[in-house]
């Protein structure tokens, strides 16, 4: 039951292309109080709306720009605060980005980094597997040597259908890095296969300088990477994002 005027904790929001995810921390952060996923800002706010005023709110968009807009006028009406947006800078919680323009450096991608390399205290990689997959390297220093950017496993077999003649079977199957005997199966396994090939490349090479690098996989598909890539220092993080806001947002928003 609501309380009139109880603050209830710190509202973290992860507005991705395809969803928005989001959860509520005791105001220490060692409890979760309550998580979500919306698939559009409408129902977002319809759910918060049965929530508690938050002593805080933070948030990463990497959608359009809108939603973080109608989110912040929306707080602000109903809880007076003022929500603190991630924003990338050079240098933070001991990771360096070597980017020229590092406005240029997707937000998400950057709090993932943040809190991978602050779990990892050391040598790193970073998988996230969502509408697009993204794989960056930190080095035992923190510095950000790179990373990659491909089309997701669904939007490498949509490019497929849509720009080919292939045609696949409404049937969804299980990847595996095994040749396929059939084109759903190519083209299933295919996808998978490189993502994982990419992923062992760049921890031999870590491994090729003497270091064993932690792994940290997130987004939908990183059970079904995890698994495959079987790598022992592997694991997967859901809310690597939201674990980074507290690192990359540097002022606190509240209510007056």
């Amino acid at each position: 039951m609501k309380r009139e005027g109880h603050l209830m904790g710190i509202l973290e929001i992860d507005i991705g292309n395809s969803r928005i995810k989001w959860r509520r921390f005791a105001d220490d952060r060692k409890v979760v109080i309550s998580r979500g996923i919306n698939l559009d800002i409408n129902g977002f706010l319809a759910e918060q709306a049965n929530h508690e005023k938050p002593s805080a709110v933070r948030l990463s968009n990497v959608s359009d720009s809108k939603i973080s807009s109608k989110i912040a006028d929306w707080v602000g009406v109903k809880w007076n605060i003022q929500p603190t947006a991630a924003v990338v800078c050079a240098e933070c919680s001991g990771v360096k980005i070597q980017y020229k323009d590092v406005s240029r450096l997707g937000v998400d991608r950057w709090l993932a980094m943040l809190a991978a390399f602050n779990q990892s205290n050391g040598p790193c990689l970073i998988l996230d597997s969502g509408t697009a997959f993204t794989l960056d390297v930190i080095d035992e220093e923190g510095l950000h040597l790179g990373g990659f950017i491909l089309p997701g496993l669904g939007l490498m077999r949509e490019s497929l259908v849509s720009k080919t003649g292939i045609r696949l079977e409404n049937q969804v199957l299980e990847p595996t890095l095994e040749l396929g005997n059939s084109t759903q199966e190519a083209v299933f396994n295919g996808g998978v296969a490189s993502l994982v090939a990419l992923a062992q490349k760049e921890i031999e090479e870590q491994r090729k300088k003497g270091f064993k690098p932690n792994v940290f996989i997130t987004g939908g598909d990183a059970s079904l990477l995890n698994d495959l890539l079987a790598y022992p220092m592997s694991q997967i993080e859901e809310d690597l994002v939201l674990d980074g806001l507290s690192l990359g947002c540097h002022g606190k928003s509240g209510s007056d």
